[in-house]
């Protein structure tokens, strides 16, 4: 294969966090053919995080609904394509255009390879990122996280994430954890515990709030969500609440905490997890009420516990702003 001049990233999974565990492979790629010119095509809000990244050339938006018509503009002067996503006919688009890549990333995984890591080993044999895997992250401006600084209380904050884009993904033990942090200054990017919330602000603002908690030495606490692998990835401590997926394969890069509830439970599909029986409206088999018994499983005093032991936690220096 020819050295590429126009390298194409693509992530249309849908999420925020999906986009998150890509950046990885975004920033391999961008190591390993510096001269290149590397855009990036996903959806908005998540593309306004790589507005200032300086591996990313350009950022494409999709429009919901309009992705295939997206990926066949961007596929325009490409001589190298990197796809997380099967979906909308990307592969076949891509063998169309005769132009050399990977467009799936997701071929037999194992259900204890964290994601990130799975895409980059892909990448690493096929002979398009070097061996080294950096976790991800996300750049911000100096201005942004000083200006961020400003919303956050005195002290070093706790910030709690309790919302979640699924229900089955929620955790219903928040008042009770508030209790145990006693002392701490504790406040909730959005609604859904007994504490102050922040002021509403855009994506790019709440990544330089987590990235201005980071400076102070504080922790973000949050379930298997968008929010909280921003936060990890703009270098807070973070502790993570994971029951439907399996830490072991969603689980944040070190140094955060990831807590798996109920790991033992016999309807969670590691590979296949919009397959689980509870996924798409929360039923869960194992309780009464419905309730997932797995997130219900995770202890306010295990979660307390890691988040103290967050706060000890150096800052890395690979974060450095």
């Amino acid at each position: 294969m020819r050295v590429p001049d126009d390298i194409l990233v693509i992530d249309l999974l849908g999420g925020l966090g999906d986009l998150v565990m890509a950046l990885p492979v975004v920033h391999g790629l961008a190591e390993r053919f510096p001269r290149a010119a590397l855009r990036v095509l996903t959806h908005d809000p998540g593309a306004t995080l790589l507005d200032s990244d300086p591996a990313v050339a350009e950022v494409l938006r999709a429009e919901k609904g309009r992705e295939r018509e997206a990926v066949e503009a961007a596929l325009e002067n490409t001589d190298l394509v990197v796809s997380t996503t099967r979906l909308h006919g990307i592969p076949d688009l891509v063998e169309e255009r005769g132009i050399p890549g990977v467009t799936n990333l997701w071929r037999s995984p194992p259900p204890d390879e964290p994601v990130s890591r799975r895409y980059v080993r892909i990448l690493v044999e096929e002979g398009l990122v070097g061996p080294e895997y950096r976790p991800p992250r996300i750049h911000l401006t100096d201005a942004e996280v000083h200006a961020a600084d400003g919303d956050l209380p005195t002290g070093v904050p706790v910030v709690l994430v309790p919302g979640a884009g699924m229900a089955v993904k929620l955790w219903p033990h928040w008042a009770a954890l508030v209790d145990l942090l006693d002392g701490l200054p504790v406040v909730a990017a959005g609604p859904g515990s007994p504490v102050p919330e922040l002021p509403p602000t855009d994506l790019r603002g709440l990544a330089a709030r987590f990235a201005a908690v980071a400076r102070r030495g504080g922790v973000v606490v949050g379930g298997d969500t968008g929010p909280a692998r921003v936060a990890a990835a703009v270098g807070a401590r973070t502790v993570g609440l994971f029951g439907p997926t399996l830490a072991a394969r969603y689980g944040l890069d070190d140094p955060a905490t990831n807590l798996q509830g109920l790991p033992e439970c016999p309807h969670r599909r590691p590979t296949a997890i919009t397959e689980q029986v509870c996924w798409w409206e929360a039923r869960c088999p194992l309780t009464a009420t419905g309730g997932p018994a797995c997130m219900a499983d995770i202890s306010p005093a295990a979660v307390a516990a890691a988040v103290r032991a967050a706060l000890l936690v150096p800052r890395s220096p690979v974060f450095s702003p």
